[in-house]
């Protein structure tokens, strides 16, 4: 059983990338995503997944740490780097299979089975959790250097046109979500001077090359925050944790409703991953009754009742890279029967 309106996040907890696709094979997703698997390798956390060939990028696997060098060969290197921004190279922006094994795993297995998605999911972390998650060698966040910041969300863009053009190989219509759970601390003291119009600014650019690919852009926020700021971006889709903070996404009922006229799509996390209690205590149809109260409250506060439930995909609340195999299953069977039920 496959509900068409279902798809993940992206991380896994196995460590092998034919493992994690088995599992998934289990209970398929409507838009198939290729996992991310953090707990095979350095290579797969957050940051470092997605910094490969940037600019200054010095790795420590051993002691698992990624910085920004400012030594003699930066300045080559940012040149090298621009130049193959403006030629729209993609080349120096592949991600290798070491850094990012379930997708290469996933485009394989497509290819080699002769099979084509209508539509395939990617993902990319986004460039405010990439600039804060970077530091040089002073621990200063590399965000706050004007220039290098250019270099995070012109590199990300193209690492996002790579995988477009890679997964494109095996689907028809390719989404790539940027992932910012960074968003949920912005106006803490530790982001003060990051601007709304910064925001808006830096994910439009991203959003424009996408859309230039001919793919959709979807961003997840895994945690809460001011949700109407990211309806006035050029986003397609927007991903929340619909389980613990769908009622705050509500407090935004006029930006949301006119996000879904324009054409926006909502997705819904509506499956809890972040502590095995809570996902010991849901069942499928406990999760169906919390997405009808939720359909409730949104409707209730003017949201169309229609484009609600037309313009909308359910997803897990955020990866399940942190959960056991045997909880990372339920979520997915929970994910599964969710999306039949409410499923068009």
């Amino acid at each position: 059983m496959t509900a068409a309106n279902t798809t993940m996040i992206g991380s896994m907890p196995q460590k092998d990338a034919g493992e994690a696709l088995a599992a998934l094979a289990q209970f398929p997703l409507g838009i198939p995503t290729w996992p991310q698997l953090p707990q095979r390798s350095f290579k797969e956390s957050m940051t470092l997944q997605y910094g490969e060939g940037f600019p200054g990028i010095v790795v420590d696997e051993k002691e698992k740490r990624v910085w920004l060098e400012r030594d003699d060969k930066l300045v080559d290197s940012m040149t090298t780097f621009y130049e193959a921004v403006i030629a729209e190279d993609t080349a120096p922006f592949a991600i290798s299979e070491p850094y990012a094994a379930g997708m290469h795993r996933f485009i394989a297995d497509a290819q080699r089975s002769g099979r084509r998605f209508p539509i395939a999911k990617g993902q990319v972390v986004g460039p405010f959790t990439f600039g804060f998650g970077l530091s040089d060698g002073d621990c200063k966040a590399v965000w706050f250097d004007e220039q290098y910041r250019d270099i995070v969300v012109k590199g990300l863009a193209m690492k996002a046109l790579w995988q477009v053009r890679a997964l494109s190989a095996c689907a028809d219509q390719v989404i790539i979500f940027l992932d910012e759970p960074i968003f949920s601390a912005l106006g803490t003291p530790a982001y003060i001077g990051v601007e709304d119009d910064q925001v808006i600014s830096a994910i439009d650019e991203i959003a424009a090359v996408i859309h230039g690919a001919g793919a959709r852009m979807g961003l997840h926020c895994c945690g809460n925050m001011e949700w109407s700021l990211l309806t006035k971006t050029a986003i397609d889709i927007l991903a929340f944790d619909a389980y613990s903070f769908g009622d705050k996404v509500a407090l935004y009922p006029a930006e949301i409703d006119a996000f879904l006229k324009r054409g926006g799509t909502l997705a819904w996390g509506i499956v809890p991953t972040d502590s095995s209690e809570r996902i010991a205590g849901e069942t499928g149809e406990s999760l169906c009754a919390k997405v009808t109260d939720l359909e409730n409250l949104f409707v209730g506060k003017g949201v169309s009742s229609e484009l609600l439930r037309k313009q909308r995909y359910f997803t897990p609340s955020c990866g399940i890279g942190n959960c056991s195999i045997g909880e990372s299953l339920k979520v997915l069977e929970m994910l599964q029967f969710v999306g039949a039920r409410f499923g068009a």
